[in-house]
This record gives C-alpha cells, sequence and structure tokens, in this order.
C-alpha cells in the first residue's frame, strides 16, 4: 500500500513539475515577443525623431539599443518615399518599417531568438519662414501601422 500512495505522490509531483517547466517556457517566449515588439517600435520613433530633423535622413541601420554587454537587442528600419520626395515641400510621407530583433552571441555567431516587424505610414508636415521655409517640422500623422506576425 504504501509502494502505491509513493507511486500515485510521484506522478503528482512529476505532472506539476512539467506544468511548471512548460509556464516559464510560455512566459520566456511571450517576454522575448514583446521585448521585440517595443524594440520595433523603438526603430520607428527613432526614425521619426530623424526625419522631423532632416527631411532627407537615411534610414537607421542596426542600433544596439538598450546598449547592453551582451549586445542581445536590435533594431533596423527601411525606409521609402511615397509623396513629396524631392524639393523644400511642405508635407512628405513616407512608409518606415522596423525589425526589432532579440539575438544570442555565441561561438562568434549571433542566433536570431526573436523578431517583430511593424511598419508605419506617416506624414510630415513642415513649416518655417523665408529663407527656410518647410525647414521645421510642425505635425506628424501616423497615417496606417501594420504589424507582421512571425
Amino acid at each position: 500500500m504504501a509502494i502505491v500512495v509513493t507511486l500515485i505522490v510521484a506522478l503528482i509531483v512529476a505532472g506539476i513539475a512539467q506544468v511548471t517547466v512548460a509556464d516559464f517556457e510560455m512566459n520566456r517566449l511571450t517576454r522575448w515577443d514583446v521585448t521585440a515588439q517595443y524594440l520595433a517600435q523603438a526603430g520607428i520613433e527613432h526614425q521619426i525623431y530623424a526625419l522631423k530633423a532632416n527631411k532627407d535622413a537615411a534610414a537607421i541601420a542596426y542600433t544596439n539599443f538598450p546598449s547592453t554587454a551582451d549586445t542581445r537587442y536590435w533594431y533596423v528600419t527601411s525606409l521609402t518615399c511615397l509623396l513629396n520626395c524631392s524639393g523644400s515641400v511642405a508635407a512628405r510621407r513616407w512608409r518606415i518599417q522596423s525589425t526589432g530583433e532579440i539575438r544570442l552571441y555565441s561561438g562568434g555567431t549571433y542566433t536570431s531568438l526573436q523578431t517583430r516587424t511593424i511598419a508605419v505610414q506617416v506624414d510630415i508636415t513642415y513649416d518655417g519662414v523665408a529663407p527656410n521655409l518647410y525647414a521645421y517640422p510642425q505635425r506628424v500623422t501616423l497615417q496606417r501601422w501594420e504589424e507582421t506576425l512571425p
């Protein structure tokens, strides 16, 4: 009888341990997914800030943010002008695509653990006075926001 009771208790403990391990794994994956999404949003904000400062700004290259010793967190953007792409104009429209990525550095190579991509269309209206007409950002309007799910 004691062996049967011990066996039942052992099975219950093993089941609880498996559920606990699965819960920790699910929490880790969810945390990585949310962190990668926040990194992609940071890339969008960084690109908009750059465009507000300079209409002709380039796309943001791979950026380690926050800058950590293990260089785990990255974002990168691509930039396409959609409307009023040259000259001194009152407004421009861009398509910004940003990818947030969590990487693991091991053995001289990076392994991607999680990525999230966000694409937005944004209008920036500029204002100013002569001789610097349309030199200063006045308004930023997000026209479209799309998340690419893994």
